[in-house]
């Protein structure tokens, strides 16, 4: 069969290049996407004759208006011996050298079953291809699924040998920036590893029959997933100059970074669009380091705590630290639902134990708790603070001033120019900081979005729906100073130190007692 040739951008070049078995191909609109992965599969389909390959897309009316129509811009009509194209026809592409090229949709007709299978899961597979991986209709079994299909072996007769000999055994997936399973599962684990070496348990590389990373003589692992990202501008050279202004002129702020620039932080609709798992997050082991720091260094440590109450939805209790610079370090908690009191209790007591903190220091709460009578106990005469109090873990009244909470908790997220990173000494940073240790936090502060009203609009309001760890945040900072308020210059006595009693030293002297040998001794224990 004839060589083609297809003028290669940097995004491009890089996706060419990449031998992963899974490639993620992202970024901003018309920045060249689709075409690519379709110049891609018929490099398979050429390279591997008589290979079996799928190309899918989440709809059966997105699979015909985007992808296969731009399969049939780019594939050499003299490669075709069979494409029948009416709708009712098969929707298989039969190439004269024998390869398959099978177009199908994703959607299921219902997902009530969590063990349902994709429809287009008949076959085994030597490449895949899949079109706008992060439409609502897909979800991460889809993925999981078509990885368990992928093990074809026929052989390569290309002369690139950096080709696999058989298969090839790939998977070519686009998207835009989207915060859904995408990012969570795929993206952001790449990410973390590109940025800071971290290698977590949804990273894919190459692993043993117990999951563990296999490292090289080197110490390095082998990635299994490239993610190739680049803004529409890369493909600014093949796009007329009015679609680029378009583009432009319509999107601004978070839509412009999203799908202009292709920026995976930027989502429309976010409560704290600061955050970023990159910078806010950090390894447990890094939260240790510093506590450890702080107590040689005599640093009597403040530690903060606040509780949200539920039922059947979650409990959430959060326990921080607060370093000798203003930074808030979210270090231990839970996040649980159909928890009985006497239970939840008892492990708030074991978590404050385990960090030094006084079980007579009250912890920040819902206030509705202080109103909101037997909970799950049982005894309808005492609140459900009351109860909570007589098994050993007093609550005070957490602010409960939505807006006002949000302001503070974007506060600590946002980078201050002259703050410097309590983990990396970098200048540029944050005040607040949480343990990966508690994934549940991470997962939703990342999908926490302002409400909608009847028109589509967005509200001055939160979705209440997944809001538990948002909400014990803003309690736990009640009487922290919000960060435009701190006085900038370092004083040894901060204002921090100094919150809910009209007597600070009295405060001070009376919650804080247990000072550096104790926090010694936790730290030994921990």
């Amino acid at each position: 069969m004839t060589n083609y040739v297809v003028k290669e951008n940097g995004l491009n070049d890089r996706f060419f290049k990449s031998r992963a078995k899974i490639r993620v191909l992202g970024g901003g609109f018309a920045n060249g996407k689709t075409a690519s992965a379709c110049i891609e599969a018929l490099k398979f389909a050429r390279d591997y004759p008589g290979s079996n390959g799928l190309m899918a897309r989440a709809t059966y009316p997105k699979l015909n208006d985007t992808l296969r129509k731009e399969f049939i811009k780019w594939c050499p009509k003299q490669w075709i011996k069979n494409f029948p194209l009416g709708q009712n026809s098969s929707n298989m592409c039969t190439l004269k050298n024998g390869t398959t090229i099978n177009f199908r949709y994703m959607q299921q007709q219902s997902r009530g079953d969590e063990a349902a299978t994709s429809n287009l899961l008949s076959a085994t597979y030597d490449w895949i291809v899949v079109d706008q991986i992060e439409d609502p209709e897909i979800v991460h079994k889809d993925f999981l699924d078509l990885m368990g299909r992928l093990r074809g072996s026929t052989p390569y007769i290309g002369d690139d040998v950096t080709m696999p000999h058989t298969g090839p055994r790939m998977m070519i997936l686009t998207c835009n920036p989207t915060r859904n399973w995408v990012y969570k599962k795929l993206v952001h684990p790449f990410h973390m590893f590109k940025e800071k070496g971290i290698i977590n348990h949804d990273l894919i590389v190459l692993r043993d029959k117990d999951s563990k990373p296999i490292k090289d003589k080197d110490g390095k692992v082998q990635l299994l997933l490239d993610v190739i990202e680049g803004s529409t501008y890369e493909n600014a050279h093949v796009l007329e100059p009015d679609v680029i202004q378009g583009l432009e002129s319509t999107y601004t702020g978070q839509m412009k970074d999203r799908f202009l620039l292709g920026k995976w932080a930027a989502y429309e609709g976010l409560v704290y669009p600061q955050y970023s798992d990159i910078t806010h997050s950090v390894e447990h082991s890094d939260v240790m380091k510093l506590w450890n720091d702080l107590i040689d260094k005599g640093y009597m440590i403040p530690i903060i705590d606040g509780y949200d109450f539920g039922i059947a939805v979650p409990s959430c209790y959060l326990i921080a630290y607060v370093d000798d610079d203003g930074n808030v370090i979210i270090m231990d908690g839970f996040y649980k639902s159909e928890m009985g009191i006497l239970e939840q209790a008892e492990k708030i007591r074991q978590i404050r134990q385990r960090w030094g903190l006084p079980q007579d220091q009250d912890c920040w709460a819902d206030p509705n708790i202080f109103k909101r009578y037997g909970g799950n106990s049982g005894n309808v005469n005492e609140t459900v603070a009351g109860q909570f109090a007589n098994l050993g873990v007093p609550m005070r009244r957490g602010n409960n001033d939505i807006l006002g909470g949000i302001v503070k908790v974007g506060s600590y997220l946002t980078i201050s120019r002259f703050h410097r990173n309590p983990f990396s000494g970098e200048f540029s940073a944050p005040h607040l900081y949480v343990s990966r240790n508690l994934e549940w936090w991470i997962d939703e502060i990342g999908g926490y979005y302002w409400d909608k009203d009847s028109k589509g609009e967005r509200d001055d309001k939160p979705n209440d729906r997944n809001d538990h760890a948002m909400d014990t945040t803003k309690y736990m900072l009640t009487k922290l100073d919000a960060i435009a308020k701190l006085d900038p210059r370092h004083n040894s006595t901060p204002e921090y130190l100094q919150w809910m009693e009209s007597d600070p030293v009295s405060y001070t002297s009376r919650k804080w007692r247990h000072g550096r040998e104790r926090q010694q001794q936790m730290s030994e224990i921990l």
